[in-house]
């Protein structure tokens, strides 16, 4: 009784979690670039010295990349994102991140409880014979689509994290790979920090905005 209710609980805070995850991403502005925040990194240059983004027209700032799907420069542009319905850039990256980690947590649990309620019945009844045990077809059914999505979610939730994880360590974004561009190299716990906006706490598995907004931005290299 212990695991079930252990279980069950683990799955709808780790599903909840994942919507909570997956709303912010929809909502936060991913690095949008402003006029403002153009002004303030380019401080210092003359006009003419500045480029433009030919697309939008925006003075360029370091790592921006403009979008041609939402149509704006974002700054720190990973990819463009169909499960988002945008960009994953500096601003919403840390909820990408625990989007994907928490829906990879919630395929696991629905694997497990899956698994335990095979395990149980052929430990308890090998012959399948006790009405706990006893399987309509939409049970067989919701077993197997159950089982296939937790296994190809998961999968492609690992593989978003390696790669995210990838992108942090080298601190080089997607865009930037396919660029054939590498970012500055310095060290992991500090690209972290621009990713999370703040050091290692309980904080960093909240989707919740980084803090620091503006120095993130001075730093960014």
């Amino acid at each position: 009784i212990k695991i079930k209710i252990i279980s069950l609980l683990s799955f709808w805070l780790t599903a909840y979690l994942t919507l909570w995850c997956h709303i912010k991403c929809l909502v936060q502005n991913p690095g949008f670039l402003s006029e403002s925040e153009c002004c303030e990194q380019n401080s210092g240059e003359h006009d003419a010295n500045v480029s433009r983004c030919t697309k939008c027209n925006l003075p360029k700032i370091r790592r921006a990349h403009h979008c041609s799907a939402c149509g704006r420069c974002v700054i720190k542009m990973d990819h463009h994102c169909l499960w988002i319905n945008g960009c994953v850039g500096m601003y919403n990256q840390k909820f990408f991140i625990l989007l994907n980690f928490y829906a990879l947590l919630t395929c696991c649990t629905c694997s497990f409880i899956i698994l335990y309620k095979i395990v149980t019945c052929v430990k308890s009844h090998p012959n399948f014979k006790s009405s706990v045990c006893v399987l309509t077809k939409m049970d067989f059914f919701l077993i197997i689509v159950n089982t296939i999505g937790s296994l190809m979610f998961g999968m492609f939730t690992f593989v978003m994290l390696v790669d995210q994880f990838c992108a942090i360590r080298t601190n080089t974004t997607g865009i930037e790979v396919l660029k054939n561009v590498k970012g500055q190299t310095k060290p992991l716990r500090e690209s972290l920090l621009e990713v999370f906006g703040h050091p290692f706490s309980y904080l960093w598995f909240l989707p919740v905005n980084a803090n620091g907004t503006q120095d993130r931005l001075a730093k960014i290299k």
